[in-house]
This record gives C-alpha cells, structure tokens and sequence, in this order.
C-alpha cells in the first residue's frame, strides 16, 4: 500500500531536522485516531522496526540552507509505503481524521493535511528489479553489547552484507518459514549512489542515495518494495520507488 498526504504549512521556514517535525505530527494524529495503535507503534518499549518507510517531497522552489529550509510553496508531500494493509489503513485514517487541522510546531510554524491519496503498486514478476531511493537509506550496524551504533555507505565493502544481516533480524517470523537462505542469496547493486549526511534528532547520519538493483526471489523483491530498506524507515528513510 503506498499513500501520499500533501502538507500545507504555516510559513515557509523549516528547521533542516524536518524529519521530527513531520514525525510529531504523524504521531499526534495516529493518537488523536486510535491510542490502541499508537500503543502498538510508540508505546513504552516499542523500539522495534516498524512495517513502513516514509519520504518527504518538497514542492518547488525550496531552498536549503545551513539550519533552515525555506518552501516557498509551504506545501510538501509526504509518501508512506507499507506492505500491511491493517497499517497503512491506520495511517490512511489517522491523517484523514485532521485534514485541515493545524498542528503546532515548536519552532513558530504549524503544518496540516490538505489532500490524500493512494498509489495503485506496480508489480515485480522478475527475479531483477532496479529501484530508486525517494528517501536515504540508511546502513546501521548496531553492538547489543556496548549499544553503539555504526553507519556504513554504499562505498563501505560491508555495507550490503550489514543491509543482508539487517533483513534477517527485521523480517525473522514475517513469514510462515525461514528465508535466511532467500536474503543471503539476495544480491544487492549500487548502481548509481551518492553519500549525504542527513540530521535526525541529535544524529548526523552518513546514509545512500540514488540507484540499486536487487536480485532475488520474486516476493522477496516485492516485499523490500512495498516495506522500504534499510534502518530507520519509519524516520523517514528507505522508501523505494520501482524503476
């Protein structure tokens, strides 16, 4: 299921960590919706990888600097792809459910959701599917035992094999067998990338860009598709565009 929201804004000054203001805002509209399933996805203890990706577009012209970005549209569109039709149907409702209504942030400006609509998906039946990323993707390697968190690129050597070793943990019991074979045979190419550092929360983060392809069992491709790659999707990053 992939949905797209346009956003309205107050004024056209935004911090460049825009990620968390729309975060606030999606999360003050699924618990205005249904606390039951805010529960689910924010509740205490509720750090675990979430079933969507996000992305943001800016409508033209925008202008980036240091701090701040300036949409001189005060309009942007934000895209959500889910491959679980329970939680995009929530999502779908809980931004529906404030259509029109402002919501403060905190840096002197206020958002709300002017229109909504949903995508028809396109439909991988090839082993190959190239894609582009709409939003970063970001490689984490994670110590359970020390709780740091490493970021690769697709310029690091290790950095399909952290992406591979990810998906194992992510997906485990998403399926009604063991696909740890299916992601270690996966072959993933950068094809056309570029590294970014993007702001989030109190991080720096070295993400990816550009073009991939995969290469693998069918519904494997298509469930990366729907669901997003990488860490870090429902932050808005890792949504994938099929090309």
């Amino acid at each position: 299921m992939r949905l797209h929201f346009t956003l309205e804004l107050e004024n056209e000054k935004l911090p460049i960590d825009y990620r968390r203001k729309v975060i606030s805002y999606l999360k003050f509209c699924i618990e205005k919706s249904d606390s039951d399933f805010y529960e689910d996805c924010y509740g205490i203890g509720k750090n675990e990888s979430k079933d969507f990706a996000m992305a943001v577009y800016f409508i033209p012209e925008t202008q980036f600097c240091k701090d701040s970005i300036y949409v001189r549209s005060k309009k942007m569109v934000l895209n959500i792809s889910t491959p679980d039709a329970y939680v995009g149907i929530q999502l779908y409702n809980a931004l529906c459910s404030q259509k029109f209504v402002w919501y403060k942030l905190a840096d002197d400006n206020a958002v709300r959701m002017v229109s909504a609509h949903s995508e028809k998906e396109k439909v991988i039946t090839q082993r190959r599917a190239m894609f582009n990323t709409l939003s970063p993707i970001v490689i984490r390697d994670h110590n359970s035992e020390t709780g740091k968190d490493w970021f690769y690129t697709f310029e690091d050597e290790k950095a399909a094999d952290i992406l591979k070793r990810n998906l194992k943990s992510e997906l485990e019991g998403k399926f009604d067998r063991d696909i740890s074979y299916d992601i270690d045979s996966l072959q993933i190419e950068f094809i056309k990338m570029k590294k970014v550092i993007v702001q989030s929360y109190e991080l720096k983060i070295a993400c990816s860009l550009g073009t991939f392809s995969l290469e693998g069992e069918q519904y494997l491709l298509e469930y990366l598709y729907q669901r997003g790659i990488g860490s870090k999707r429902s932050l808005i990053f890792g949504y994938l565009e099929l090309i």
